[in-house]
């Protein structure tokens, strides 16, 4: 259970940095306040603290959009189920 909630927070911290560099690239200043909802205490900075509970949500909501059958793990079908929806669902604008 330890290594597939790693792996989910590990894939979930991938993610939230490479969605920030996008938007941070192609929205300029805008995309600079899609993280500022992490900066809790509205300091201007994000601690590490806030970032992990910023991304500990995002985990938590992920693992149990993928576990379908609710007993608390993601078996392989659940696995290939989210995979298979990611693919059909890209997160990123087609370019024209």
């Amino acid at each position: 259970m330890m290594k597939i909630t790693h792996m989910l927070l590990t894939s979930t911290l991938l993610l939230g940095l490479a969605n920030v560099a996008y938007a941070n690239h192609h929205m300029g200043e805008a995309g600079a306040n899609h993280c500022e909802h992490a900066d809790m205490n509205k300091d201007g900075t994000i601690s590490r603290e806030e970032f992990m509970m910023k991304h500990q949500k995002r985990a938590e909501k992920m693992f149990t959009r993928m576990d379908t059958n609710k007993d608390g793990k993601i078996d392989a079908n659940e696995r290939k189920a989210a995979h298979d929806a990611m693919e059909h669902h890209p997160t990123a604008p087609e370019k024209k």
